[in-house]
């Protein structure tokens, strides 16, 4: 009756230490598995589709997957001969830099530019971002109006904050960084960088 009781809460513990482990990754993303970019039509407090992008040097990056070890992803759409886009740049990679433990930036270029030309623009700009050569259909997606615009997809996989324009001062980004990496962050949507 001992070893049966024994081998009883062995089996009991083995089971509890699997449900620990499941629940144990972010599994409360709202990310929809399976959205097709092309008839997707995103807005302010929507469930982000979870897609793969791959950046210029080969690297894949998908968004579930990110979202296991980042508090937020940022898309940053941009393109080559956008003169706000690289005023923007510099401020954009010095937040990456202090913040990239926590947040992972995906600058999209969703235009007819070629990926040769964005590694060069990378390496021009000496830009550790990773850049994407990505389709129009962000641009439907996102009802891109302008270039840049950043979006923000919190720790929840929601659509947090939405931005179109150049982000031209230093700390603006760090403190759009700083909400979505506090301890203290509540699911919310800002519409302005006066929000932060």
């Amino acid at each position: 009756m001992n070893s049966v009781f024994k081998k009883l809460f062995a089996l009991l513990l083995c089971i509890c230490l699997l449900c620990l482990t499941a629940c144990g990754n972010n599994s409360d993303s709202a990310l929809v598995s399976g959205a097709n970019l092309s008839s997707s039509n995103y807005n302010l407090g929507d469930a982000m589709g979870d897609y793969t992008v791959t950046d210029v040097s080969g690297n894949s990056y998908t968004f579930s997957e990110l979202l296991k070890s980042k508090k937020a992803i940022v898309l940053n759409f941009w393109f080559i001969n956008c003169g706000p886009c690289q005023m923007e740049f510099p401020y954009l990679q010095k937040a990456y830099d202090t913040y990239s433990d926590d947040i992972a930036v995906i600058a999209i270029n969703p235009t007819t530019d070629k990926e040769t030309d964005i590694e060069k623009y990378a390496t021009q700009n000496e830009l550790s971002i990773p850049l994407v050569k990505g389709d129009e259909a962000w641009i439907t997606a996102f009802s891109l109006r302008g270039f840049p615009t950043t979006v923000v997809i919190d720790r929840n996989g929601y659509i947090a904050f939405s931005h179109m324009g150049a982000v031209t001062q230093d700390g603006v980004f760090e403190k759009v960084f700083e909400a979505f990496t506090s301890e203290n962050y509540k699911q919310s949507t800002y519409s302005s960088l006066s929000d932060f």
